[in-house]
């Protein structure tokens, strides 16, 4: 990325997208208020239009159709959604209106939007990226967001929208590639929707997107450690409380759990009940008869109904969630924090 992306060749290309949105040069000149020559002579990218009229093609482009002003503060957050034509027809179904979306299909179209709306009024609050944007780009648009100052704060969430040959080996290589190059979760929401239904998937994956965009700093930052059996389940939510401020780290079984436990001596642990080779329940025993687990928020996270509650409590759970809890329902068992 260049220095300054604010060049008549990226103008020319939101210039275009402009035209498409509205369906011809005359209507785009018209709701610019500007000669159509000139227009012309911006479409060529023989030079860069105004200011005042650029911010106004962002402001097309990023809407998607006419707008005559800026979104107020606490309007809907803007969401560049970027993935093939049907991944993000997927996206923008799960995502719903809560959003203000907008897709690109291509990293070009991508890196100039992300590139020009950086420190604007109609800035992009968030980046939802699947693993066929472009063939399989997704990654190098990660590195290129995150490689250029201006947008490097943009939380990115990468996600599996469509079907792949993927196995379970390669997501989960792909989940710490996300991870490690500085997205803030992946999400294989097409996975989610084959094991728990759409309805279930779209819950989960809109309340990653929400907490992407609107979570602060929190008062007092936690070291908690996130125990299930399935990675996916343990990434996303360790990714959740990661964007939520808290130190965060994972278990895929109960006798790993204890012995990174013994090594960091967490704040809280969120668990889950039904684990294949530990449950929940004698997991919590066993962190509760350590000298430090005494003062342990310990959280159960589980699909099943409440009437386990008492049995829980017995094994030293503070708070008892069922599936699927938001992030501020796990959020809010922190704050309760230890139960007397």
């Amino acid at each position: 990325m260049g220095a300054d992306p604010l060049d008549a060749q990226t103008s020319a290309r939101l210039l275009k997208r402009a035209v498409a949105i509205l369906g011809h040069a005359e209507a785009l000149a018209q709701t610019l208020g500007v000669p159509p020559a000139d227009l012309d002579a911006w479409l060529a990218a023989k030079s860069f239009p105004p200011r005042g009229v650029f911010e106004r093609v962002l402001e097309l482009v990023l809407d998607g159709a006419p707008g005559p002003a800026p979104r107020a503060q606490g309007g809907r957050p803007r969401v560049l959604i970027a993935d093939s034509r049907e991944g993000c027809a997927v996206l923008g179904a799960a995502l719903g209106d809560e959003f203000a979306l907008t897709p690109v299909y291509t990293l070009v179209e991508a890196l100039d939007l992300i590139q020009s709306s950086a420190g604007s009024a109609r800035g992009i609050d968030a980046i939802v990226c699947g693993q066929h944007f472009e063939g399989s780009q997704m990654l190098r648009f990660l590195e290129c967001v995150k490689a250029y100052r201006p947008t490097s704060a943009i939380p990115f969430v990468g996600c599996r929208a469509a079907a792949t040959h993927l196995g379970d080996g390669a997501l989960a290589a792909m989940r710490e590639a996300c991870e490690a190059l500085g997205a803030v979760a992946y999400i294989d929401l097409q996975g989610r929707s084959l094991s728990q239904g759409a309805e279930r998937a779209a819950v989960e994956f809109r309340d990653a997107v929400r907490a992407a965009v609107r979570l602060r700093a929190p008062r007092e930052r936690l070291r908690i450690l996130v125990v299930d059996d399935n990675p996916d389940a343990a990434h996303t939510l360790a990714a959740l409380l990661r964007m939520a401020g808290h130190e965060t780290h994972k278990a895929g079984s109960g006798s790993e759990a204890l012995a990174i436990a013994a090594a960091l001596q967490p704040d809280a642990a969120v668990l889950d009940i039904g684990m294949q080779d530990m449950s929940g329940y004698a997991l919590a025993g066993k962190l509760r008869a350590q000298p430090w687990g005494a003062r342990m928020t310990l959280v159960a996270l589980t699909g099943r109904d409440t009437e386990e509650r008492g049995q829980a409590r017995e094994a030293g759970f503070d708070h008892y969630l069922t599936k699927p809890a938001t992030l501020e329902d796990v959020l809010e068992a922190f704050t309760a924090g230890r139960r007397a």
